[in-house]
């Protein structure tokens, strides 16, 4: 499904990926660990198309097309996702307001704003958010758990191919923590391929991996299984 050759990707002239090689298939879940600064968001910025991120050589495949020729919305509609290490917030835009936005730029009609909005309830029940923030500005007075969960409600509206989930696990508790595993699992048993960005040891407890990679200065010194 994902075949990056040889990536390598500058940021303000910073060199930030190194000659990176990674291969992910339809319902594979894999870790990316290492410590501040190693390169696990940067592959994720340059994934979703970050204009910020200059890609100096290598290719990104998926599902055998060019993923870096794509723009930032072709690879939303290629259903490409990313949960971000740290959300933004939207005073003034509902919840819902964007949930649907998002929706339809994924290529998806809604047909009736009730049975939409019904869905989005449902979603936030499932992980935890009470019903009634959907109704606030995104992200505004949310704690960093509640970032993190409504993150998780766009993952599930959205049922990606390709979910790249940046530091998800920060924020939150053991019964969070359980609730990402049961998640990943469920889609990955559906086609969804995931990448799981984070810092900590803790998540693969709990989360059903295929391969750990771990990142260096932007190059891969350790890979294999848990």
């Amino acid at each position: 499904m994902l075949k990056i050759t040889e990536l390598t990707a500058l940021v303000e002239r910073k060199q930030v990926i190194s000659g990176l090689s990674l291969d992910l298939q339809t319902g594979e879940v894999m870790v990316l660990m290492g410590a501040n600064g190693s390169g696990k968001s940067s592959l994720a910025n340059v994934l979703m198309g970050n204009s910020k991120y200059r890609v100096k050589k290598g290719r990104v495949w998926f599902e055998g097309k060019d993923l870096l020729a794509m723009t930032v919305d072709e690879r939303a509609r290629e259903r490409v996702f990313v949960a971000w290490q740290s959300p933004i917030v939207v005073p003034g835009v509902s919840i819902l307001s964007y949930l649907r936005t998002i929706y339809e730029a994924s290529g998806k009609k809604i047909e009736k704003m009730v049975e939409f909005r019904d869905m989005v309830y449902r979603l936030c029940k499932k992980v935890g958010l009470r019903s009634e923030v959907v109704e606030r500005g995104m992200n505004e007075g949310f704690s960093g758990g509640e970032k993190k969960r409504f993150e998780l409600v766009q993952l599930l509206l959205l049922q990606p191919k390709l979910a790249i989930l940046d530091e998800i696990d920060s924020g939150l508790d053991i019964d969070g923590l359980k609730m990402v595993a049961k998640i990943v699992e469920e889609m990955a048993d559906t086609g969804t391929a995931f990448v799981l960005i984070t810092h900590y040891k803790k998540l693969l407890d709990y989360v059903k991996t295929h391969s750990v990679v771990v990142l260096a200065s932007g190059k891969i010194v350790k890979r294999g299984g848990y």
